[in-house]
């Protein structure tokens, strides 16, 4: 079963990266913590309808399509975002292994 809670971090975080912003900017910009910030993004916390109001305005998105979870459609430059974040947090293994699994589906073209 789908939680509701990841898919709108997932969203939130998105929307956030497409505009370019730290989770901290948009914290600020929508007035809440950090922390919270934080759990939203992740799928741990469960923001109030006040809160979901505030990033909706910090984001410059209509209610209705922060709950849009089908229109996440990673373009190859999110992805290439996605996988520089992912290499930021990876040790000096993992890092080589993801770069051995790449060139093996690149060269299957």
């Amino acid at each position: 079963m789908v939680n509701l809670l990841e898919l709108f971090g997932k969203r939130i975080r998105g929307l956030r990266r497409a505009k370019e912003l730290t989770q901290e900017q948009l914290a600020e910009i929508a007035g809440i913590s950090l922390q919270n910030m934080g759990e939203i993004e992740r799928g741990k916390g469960n923001p109030t309808l006040v809160t979901v109001e505030k990033l909706s305005a910090a984001l410059d998105e209509d209610l209705s399509s922060i709950f849009d979870f089908g229109s996440s459609v990673l373009t190859k430059e999110k992805a290439v975002q996605e996988l520089e974040d992912l290499l930021s947090g990876a040790t000096r293994e993992q890092a080589q292994a993801i770069l051995v699994v790449a060139q093996i589906i690149l060269q299957e073209k």
